[in-house]
């Protein structure tokens, strides 16, 4: 059978035989059944490869011989390959990799800007492999990214992190998309309240989970763009213009990254708001903030996900579909929101991890 818009995956993992990739997509709901080939062999694993339609299906998950069966994890062209492990209750989980090419810890540089009066913050660069500061003529993509502490280190948490430099890694090599990541470091114990945009009331019913209330979102996006951004465009090769930058987080990242990208909408192409906590205010609230907001004719691109696997997720799931009625409310373009829903996805990094190379596609496919 031929296959109009091929695309070549690969696998990697250490104990079946045999394994067949089930492709499908989320919006035709059709699947397929492909047996991959092994392609090479060692001690540690075994790597298969196979060849999917990447305009026809946009998930697919993998089965062993023995039915140990993988996440459902993002096909499309920016894809190179997953590295199976077992450590998800919903299968075994995908860590992105780039085929033939040497497997190293992710290399960033660490950078401590002043945040407000009484404290500095610390950033996270990841410059891709190849990068040279001295080629002035290669310039960057970059995209700003919320609790930067979880990025990189495959230890950060222990759901890992989101891997982020071998998804771009894997894009880069199929692509000729360039882009540097900066992570925002949250974590020194206030991260409810530095993510958390001041635009109005806090729902009763969400009070008591956190310390939300007069929160400093603010001062949050404005050390974004008025901070971060400055530093990393006097000192890194990059893009300056709005259609090469992009914000994203999850969570109450997720919101933060939305905010961001609202408030600064002519700096911003493409937001990703990935598990956002949208539920932290009520439609009234929400309705008057959009509607407040001018965006002069800049709609950022707006990718949004959820799942609906754990109890936080189903209700943050209510709350996103929700925002989408708000949008419309405003009558934000329909084809700068993408909403995807991943039915079993818990509240954790296994699935920010899964589903962010699909926030690379949309963005670097504008």
């Amino acid at each position: 059978m031929t296959i109009k818009n091929p695309h070549t995956i690969y696998i990697r993992e250490s104990y079946s035989d045999k394994i067949k990739a089930v492709f499908s997509s989320t919006t035709s709901k059709e699947t397929e059944e492909v047996n991959l080939k092994r392609i090479k062999s060692s001690d540690d694993y075994n790597t298969y490869s196979c060849t999917g339609d990447y305009k026809k299906y946009d998930r697919v998950m993998f089965i062993g011989d023995d039915t140990d069966k993988s996440m459902v994890l993002v096909f499309n062209k920016y894809i190179s390959g997953y590295h199976l492990e077992a450590g998800s209750s919903e299968g075994n989980i995908g860590i992105p990799f780039v085929y033939d090419k040497k497997e190293e810890n992710a290399k960033y540089e660490t950078v401590s800007l002043k945040y407000n009066k009484d404290k500095e913050k610390n950033i996270f660069i990841y410059t891709p492999n190849g990068y040279d500061k001295n080629d002035k003529n290669k310039k960057y993509s970059v995209i700003y990214m919320c609790d930067g502490q979880n990025l990189f280190d495959k230890l950060s948490t222990d759901k890992g992190c989101w891997n982020v430099a071998e998804s771009v890694n894997s894009m880069m090599k199929n692509s000729d998309n360039n882009c540097i990541v900066v992570g925002i470091d949250n974590g020194d114990g206030n991260r409810d309240n530095e993510l958390t945009p001041n635009i109005g009331e806090i729902r009763e019913d969400q009070k008591s989970l956190g310390d939300f209330e007069n929160g400093t979102g603010k001062e949050f996006s404005d050390f974004v763009v008025n901070t971060v951004m400055k530093y990393i465009n006097k000192n890194y090769n990059t893009y300056t213009d709005k259609e090469h930058t992009a914000v994203c987080g999850s969570s109450s990242g997720g919101l933060e990254a939305f905010y961001i990208g609202m408030e600064h909408s002519d700096k911003f192409s493409s937001i990703g708001a990935l598990s956002p906590a949208f539920l932290l205010f009520n439609e009234n609230t929400w309705n008057k903030y959009l509607k407040n907001l001018d965006f002069k004719g800049n709609y950022p691109l707006l990718y949004m996900y959820n799942g609906d696997g754990d109890e936080l997720e189903s209700m943050l799931l209510t709350d996103t579909k929700n925002m989408i009625k708000y949008l419309e409310n405003i009558n934000y373009p329909k084809d700068k929101i993408i909403f995807k829903e991943y039915k079993k996805a818990c509240h954790n990094e296994h699935f920010w991890r899964s589903i962010f190379p699909e926030f690379l596609y949309y963005t670097f496919n504008k």
